[in-house]
């Protein structure tokens, strides 16, 4: 009985095949380590940066280093020990190819947030106060950059990585490709649901623009793509436009007042939370199709556990 009750267990947890974890519990193992991780990081923060933090900018630019760095290292872990796979196997293999795909998608997320500037001031439903960046001492151009990489790269390469690459990859192997880009995105629009001034449509919105950044990966089995196209995201909406990131506020070049329909503008906490977002997701859909259009695509990258 005690042999039967083993081999019972031993099946649930382990891919006989493969003999590792099944593909659920790497990632609720994932699931559970990252908030961890994170209580971890918010303790290391303070002391390490010191006084430099009451600077926002550097703030952002610190938390992004160190988050960065902490993100790797977990889906690193796992990959490597859980997964019993290389990191680069997740979908960054760096070649000229990907370097053009991370520009491409940055551009084109600039594309987005301007489309959607612009149609707001066409409608009466933005108004433009002041086109200026006021720094702290920093030089402008050093300062957005800075913004940009705290904001923008740091968050595109932890969320892609984790999002993306570890979960979306390891729930394709447990339960297939179609359920895993559904729960993937839907646990991408609860995670964003915690955001301040996070709403109901902002969650789902954001369960649509999670899809959008796995079609980059769908199309082209590596994560560069969605990676500019998240960086880019995240600098034009705020330190460029002027717009709220996910609910959070950033030193901006753009200042200017919203009016009318939350739910059409997004309000406070961005474009990603109004139903203006809706056009501009399906344009870069398209741009994404047209660009990778000779690419072999996803293929057979992800095999089904058995």
């Amino acid at each position: 009985m005690k042999y039967i009750d083993r081999t019972m267990i031993k099946r649930v947890l382990l891919n006989p095949v493969e003999n590792r974890l099944r593909a659920g519990w790497r990632v609720l193992l994932f699931l559970l380590a990252v908030p961890i991780v994170s209580r971890i990081l918010a303790v290391i923060i303070k002391p390490l940066f010191g006084s430099t933090l009451q600077n926002t900018t550097i703030k952002w630019f610190s938390r992004g280093v160190v988050v960065v760095i902490a993100a790797t290292l977990l889906v690193w872990f796992f990959r490597r020990y859980l997964d019993k796979k290389s990191l680069t196997s997740l979908g960054l293999k760096f070649n000229g190819r990907a370097l053009l795909d991370i520009v491409v998608g940055f551009a084109l997320s600039g594309l987005m947030a301007g489309i959607i500037f612009v149609v707001l001031i066409q409608f009466k439903f933005l108004e433009i106060k002041e086109i200026n960046w006021n720094g702290n001492g920093i030089s402008p151009i050093l300062e957005i950059f800075l913004w940009f990489l705290g904001i923008g790269a740091a968050v595109a390469w932890s969320e892609e990585l984790a999002f993306r690459g570890y979960i979306l990859q390891n729930l394709g192997e447990g339960i297939g490709l179609v359920w895993a880009i559904a729960l993937s995105c839907i646990l991408y629009g609860l995670m964003h649901m915690s955001n301040p001034k996070s709403t109901l449509l902002s969650g789902v919105l954001i369960v649509v623009i999670g899809y959008l950044r796995i079609f980059g990966w769908l199309r082209t089995g590596q994560l560069w793509l969605s990676m500019g196209m998240h960086a880019g995201w995240n600098l034009f909406q705020g330190p460029i436009f002027g717009f709220g990131v996910s609910g959070l506020a950033s030193r901006s070049l753009v200042k200017h007042s919203l009016s009318g329909p939350k739910w059409i503008t997004g309000g406070p906490f961005g474009p990603e939370a109004g139903v203006v977002v809706v056009p501009v997701v399906l344009l870069a859909l398209i741009v994404m199709f047209v660009w990778t259009f000779k690419r072999n695509g996803l293929g057979t990258g992800v095999r089904r556990e058995t």
